[in-house]
């Protein structure tokens, strides 16, 4: 990875559908380099799809939670295997501390996260979960690329 890598990279997360016409104009990178490296990228996993971020609010998605989860230490892969099933888990993340799992999921209602959670209680292996419901997002977009991290 590179300059011109993270600045064709950035340009897609801005815009997934961005042209690569529209990349070059915006970076003075030449269209046959653009896609030779999309192709390298995609080759490599960096890129690993293109998608569309879509507004909860706008389709009625009103309730965000993240909930942390205990459980039993015989049983915990099993609970890494069962919560990317549920359909409203969109994040799913071993940690670290008291708890072992986050997840984050969303609901259009109360009533509807109240039914989430009651799916997540009855997985094997769940000890103990606690709900933190989000009342205000502050921000949330994707990461940018910056080489001058890589370590």
């Amino acid at each position: 990875m590179d300059e011109i890598d993270e600045k064709i990279l950035n340009e897609l997360i801005d815009n997934s559908r961005i042209s690569i016409s529209k990349i070059s104009q915006k970076t003075g990178i030449p269209d046959s380099t653009i896609s030779n490296r999309l192709k390298k990228l995609e080759e490599n996993n960096v890129i690993e799809q293109y998608t569309t971020l879509v507004n909860p609010e706008a389709i009625g998605v009103r309730v965000t939670a993240h909930i942390i989860i205990q459980t039993e230490t015989e049983k915990h892969v099993n609970v890494e295997e069962e919560l990317p099933k549920l359909e409203k888990v969109s994040e799913v993340f071993s940690i670290s501390g008291e708890y072992d799992i986050l997840i984050k999921v969303w609901a259009h209602t109360l009533e509807e996260l109240n039914d989430i959670i009651s799916q997540v209680r009855t997985i094997d292996g769940i000890e103990e979960l606690r709900e933190l419901i989000v009342m205000e997002r502050l921000k949330e977009e994707p990461l940018k690329v910056d080489i001058t991290d890589k370590e």
